[in-house]
C-alpha cells in the first residue's frame, strides 16, 4: 500500500495542538512506592485525573469521598472530620512533574459483589457541602491546606455503566436520581467557586437512553444546571471511531442546550471487544507495537478530526492490566521518603514513546497544515520555534510505504520509528532548508516521529 502524507509547516491552522497525552494515575503509585516521575517528565503529560486512584491497594485512603469523609454523619465544617493525608502527597506529587488535576468528586468504580458506596448519597445537599471543603482545602487553604489552583473538578464516573443489570457498580440509583444528585451538586460548587470548572460525569458511552434521560431532566430545569465541560469515554480498536464518538458527543451536547460546552475524553484505551477472548488480547496488545501504534493514531485523530481539548488515557498506572505506557524495571518496596527513598522504578514500553512524540508536537504549540490520502494512515503535525514535527501511524493491517512531502521544513530533521522491532529508534538524520520528500516503509501496527528531536525536559521535583 502507498499512501502520501503532505504537511506545510509555514501553513499555521490557527488551532493550538490540544492537550491530549494526559493519564488517569499520577506518578507514584502502589501507595508510594512505584516511581514514574522521571517518564511523566519525559512524557510531559499535561493532565492527571483522579479517579480509581491506589485501587486496590490503597483504594480507602485516596480521592474519594468516603476515603476523606470517612463518616458522613460527621459535622461537614469540622477540619477533623476530614482525612486529607495520602490525598495530599498524592495530588502533591501529580503537580511536582508540572501535570495539571482533573479531581474526580466520588467513588471508585466497586467489582465487588456488596457494594459499598453505590448507592445515592442520603443527603445530596451535604454531600455538595463536603465537596465544597475539598476544593476549599485545595485551593483556599482550607484546614491547613493549599492553593493549588484546581481548575477541574468532575462529579462522579460513569453512572450510566450497568443500567441494564443488577451488578451496577458506580451508580445504584435511577439516572432521574442522578439527575437531581448533579443539579444539587453542580448548583452549589458553582455557587461557591464561580471561578472554576464544574462538570461531568465521565459517563461510559457517548450516548445512550440514561445519558439522554439524565439531559432531558437537566436541561428542563431553570435555572440553567451549570455544566462547564463533559466527560465521557471511550474503549474501542479502531481509532477512527474516536473522531465519531466526539462528533456524537456535540451533537448530543448540542440537542440539549449546551453545544458550547467544553468536550473532554478522560478515559480511553485500546479494546476490540470486552469479550472473554477479545479483552485477554486486548491487554497485551496494549504493551506492545500494536497499542503504540493504536494510541498514535488516536492522538493524531484527536488532534485532527474533533473538538475534544483534553484527554486523559486510562492508565498510568503499573498494577492495573490497563497500563500500556509503564513495565516495572527494578522491583523495590519501602515508600516515599525524600532523601532516601527506596522505589521501584519503572521503565517505558513501546507505547509511551507514542506520548512522548505528541508532547513533542505539543511543545511546537500550533498545528499545521497536513493533508493524507488513506483512512487507515492518520497523521498530524505542529510547528513552533523549538522547531516542527509530524506524527504518523499506519493502523492499515498492512505494510505502507509512506511518502511524506514536507514544506517549510528546516534545521536537523530526524526520524524515529516504532514497530515491532524498533523502539522509538532513530534510523534517519538529515539536514532540511525548505523541502523535504521521503519514502518512509512502514510495517503494520507502527508509528514514527519526523521532525526536531528535542531535548528531554529536565526534571526539577524534589528528590
Amino acid at each position: 500500500m502507498s499512501t502520501t502524507v503532505k504537511v506545510d509547516f509555514t501553513k499555521k491552522t490557527g488551532k493550538q495542538v490540544q492537550q491530549l497525552h494526559g493519564f488517569n494515575s499520577g506518578p507514584m503509585t502502589k501507595v508510594f512506592t512505584y516511581d514514574a516521575r522521571p517518564l511523566f517528565v519525559e512524557g510531559g503529560f499535561p493532565y492527571v485525573r483522579l479517579h480509581d486512584s491506589e485501587y486496590p491497594y490503597g483504594s480507602g485512603e485516596f480521592i474519594d469521598i468516603p476515603c476523606i469523609f470517612k463518616n458522613f454523619d460527621a459535622d461537614e465544617n469540622d477540619p477533623e472530620s476530614y482525612n486529607f493525608g495520602n490525598t495530599d502527597e498524592y495530588i502533591r506529587q501529580c503537580l511536582n512533574v508540572g501535570s495539571k488535576i482533573i479531581y474526580r468528586l466520588g467513588i471508585s468504580i466497586e467489582h465487588s459483589p456488596v457494594k459499598r458506596y453505590t448507592a445515592p448519597p442520603k443527603d445530596f445537599a451535604k454531600w455538595a457541602r463536603i465537596c465544597e471543603h475539598i476544593i476549599r482545602h485545595y485551593n483556599e487553604g482550607w484546614a491547613d491546606g493549599y492553593h493549588w489552583n484546581i481548575e477541574y473538578w468532575e462529579i462522579w464516573n460513569e453512572p450510566d455503566l450497568d443500567r441494564e443489570t443488577d451488578n451496577k457498580r458506580c451508580w445504584g440509583g435511577t439516572a432521574a436520581e442522578f439527575a437531581e444528585f448533579y443539579t444539587v451538586s453542580a448548583r452549589h460548587l458553582k455557587s461557591c467557586f464561580p471561578h472554576l470548572k464544574i462538570g461531568g460525569c465521565g459517563f461510559s458511552s457517548v450516548r445512550n437512553t440514561f445519558i439522554e434521560d439524565f439531559f432531558k431532566d437537566i436541561a428542563a430545569r431553570t435555572p440553567r444546571v451549570p455544566l462547564d465541560f463533559y466527560t465521557w469515554h471511550r474503549y474501542k480498536g479502531d481509532a477512527a471511531s474516536y473522531a465519531k464518538g466526539a462528533a456524537i458527543v456535540r451533537a448530543l451536547l448540542t440537542e440539549f442546550g449546551y453545544g458550547e460546552v467544553e468536550s473532554i475524553l478522560d478515559e480511553w484505551n485500546l479494546m476490540y471487544s470486552w469479550d472473554r477472548v477479545q479483552q485477554a488480547e486486548s491487554y497485551r496488545a496494549m504493551k506492545d507495537h500494536r497499542g503504540a501504534a493504536f494510541y498514535a493514531a488516536v492522538l493524531c485523530v484527536l488532534q485532527e478530526q474533533s473538538d475534544v481539548s483534553i484527554a486523559t488515557q486510562f492508565e498510568a498506572d503499573v498494577v492495573k492490566e490497563f497500563c500500556g505506557i509503564f513495565n516495572v524495571k527494578d522491583m523495590c518496596v519501602g515508600g516515599l521518603t525524600y532523601g532516601s527513598a527506596k522505589l521501584a522504578e519503572l521503565e517505558p514500553t513501546k507505547g509511551f514513546y507514542a506520548f512522548k512524540s505528541f508532547n513533542n508536537l505539543y511543545r511546537m504549540g500550533t498545528s499545521v497544515s497536513i493533508c493524507c490520502d488513506s483512512d487507515s494512515v492518520f497523521a498530524t503535525a505542529a510547528a513552533g520555534d523549538c522547531g516542527n514535527g509530524v506524527l504518523v501511524s499506519n493502523q492499515s493491517g498492512e505494510a505502507a510505504d509512506v511518502a511524506l512531502e514536507l514544506s517549510g521544513v528546516q534545521g536537523e530533521i530526524v526520524v524515529r520509528l516504532t514497530d515491532a522491532t524498533h523502539t522509538n529508534e532513530v534510523i534517519l538524520r538529515l539536514r532540511a532548508d525548505g523541502n523535504v520528500c521521503l519514502t518512509l516503509p512502514m510495517a503494520p501496527d507502527s508509528f514514527a516521529y519526523v521532525g526536531t528531536d528535542l531535548p528531554d525536559p529536565i526534571p526539577t521535583y524534589p528528590s
